[in-house]
């Protein structure tokens, strides 16, 4: 049975706690950036094929939700769903996971595919429509994240 993809593990570190005695805000961020990386390395798009290609992905949008207070040296987890895809786009929902397995914060983000080279936003490389054409059949099955598209609002009308 396929699932969400595991993109990141660590510990949690030092300088990452805020005052409060929890982790930064800043660094729940940039915890999913490093899943996003992991992301990215699976679909193929390794340091090398950015380098020789140009391609890339440009984050264009989050949300990020906390849920659940997360202390030093915790080892946190992210998985990831790919949404969405089109030929230039991918809408993603990153889980963070504790040792436990009890979810801690999530991060819904939206990429452009982007190259370097010619400095624009260009349709996905053949090498990219085939690893998200796979992904997004071995993760068919998944649910829908019921916070995705949600955004904020303090009174809904």
């Amino acid at each position: 049975m396929h699932s969400a993809l595991q993109t990141f593990q660590t510990p949690v570190l030092k300088e990452w706690i805020d005052y409060n005695g929890h982790l930064n805000d800043a660094y729940y961020l940039v915890i999913f950036t490093k899943a996003s990386d992991g992301l990215q390395e699976h679909l193929g798009l390794t340091l090398d094929h950015i380098k020789t290609t140009g391609e890339t992905l440009f984050t264009v949008e989050s949300h990020l939700s906390y849920i659940k207070e997360i202390g030093l040296g915790e080892i946190v987890t992210i998985t990831t769903q790919v949404l969405e895809t089109d030929n230039k786009r991918i809408r993603i929902f990153h889980r963070m996971f504790n040792e436990h397995n009890e979810l801690l914060a999530t991060v819904e983000m939206l990429f452009l595919s982007y190259n370097l080279t010619a400095k624009k936003v260009t349709n996905f490389s053949d090498l990219m429509m085939q690893s998200l054409s796979k992904i997004t059949a071995d993760q068919a099955h998944l649910l829908w994240p019921d916070s995705a598209g949600k955004g904020i609002a303090l009174k809904r009308k």
